[in-house]
């Protein structure tokens, strides 16, 4: 289902906006989250009724104002009254929020699925080398795994002593490679080999997309391949503690002061 899901994202996002990686990936993200800010924007102005969300924000705002002056004459039945009446009026707003939602969170969630496996690394360059790090369960340490050679691919050694790694969670087994392939019209395939063991996991070298950095073969056994995050200006971080990737903490940077701006201009409420 899950692959299903990325294919048609995918497929319906790069006819869309593939074009736009050959700019680069900061402009690609620029372009991305300016254009979902006006998207977001349109759809709430056709979806909503903006008579009515005009007329409640001017009830707020004389609430407000209301409420205010309540407090300063000690007025403590008018205060509560007051108090009670906001919720009525903020519930008003609140029940045109449904149809923007439902409009815009299938695109929201196929962008931002296309952007999560074309935006979060940047794609190696011919000769650029890249570690490849196979993982496996702890029973495999001690063996040796085998990446079987190919033309147009270069690396540190064919094959590598699977070492064990108990000092960091569950104990597990490691192998690591360091490769560089030529550009090619078709991914590099990657083939290990440890003791019964084939996996398989591709290498994508000088094109303007990326393999899947990583692959869960089952049983313990996964695959990475370890390529440069994009940081929008080589500067923006991500935050690991709430799971944000670098490209998705500058597009929310992005979209959110865009958003309010057009809003404020196009007075939408």
């Amino acid at each position: 289902m899950l692959d299903a899901w990325n294919r048609l994202s995918l497929a319906v996002f790069d006819l869309l906006l593939g074009w736009s990686l050959d700019l680069g990936r900061d402009a690609t993200i620029l372009l991305v989250a300016v254009g979902s800010a006006a998207i977001l924007t349109l759809v709430r102005r056709w979806t909503t009724d903006q008579d009515l969300l005009r007329r409640v924000a001017a009830d707020k705002k004389r609430l407000g104002a209301l409420l205010r002056e309540a407090r300063k004459r000690g007025d403590r039945d008018a205060v509560r009254r007051l108090r009670a009446t906001k919720p009525r009026v903020a519930m008003k707003a609140f029940r045109q929020e449904g149809l923007p939602l439902a409009v815009s969170i299938l695109p929201i969630a196929m962008l931002a699925t296309w952007c999560l496996l074309r935006l979060d690394y940047h794609p190696p360059a011919a000769g650029e080398a890249v570690e490849v790090v196979a993982y496996t369960p702890l029973s495999a340490a001690g063996h040796v795994m085998h990446l079987v050679p190919q033309d147009g691919l270069e690396s540190d050694g064919w094959v590598k002593a699977v070492e064990a790694v108990t000092d960091d969670g569950p104990p597990y087994g490691r192998a690591s490679w360091t490769l560089r392939g030529a550009a090619a019209e078709a991914a590099h395939r990657l083939t290990f080999r440890c003791r019964d063991r084939t996996l398989y996991c591709d290498l994508i070298a000088g094109g303007r997309t990326y393999a899947p950095p990583v692959v869960d073969h089952g049983d313990g056994w996964v695959t990475e391949l370890r390529m440069r995050p994009v940081r929008l200006l080589g500067l923006v971080p991500g935050i690991e503690a709430v799971g944000f990737p670098p490209w998705l903490v500058a597009y929310l940077a992005i979209v959110i002061p865009v958003v309010v701006v057009l809003k404020r201009v196009a007075r939408i409420y």
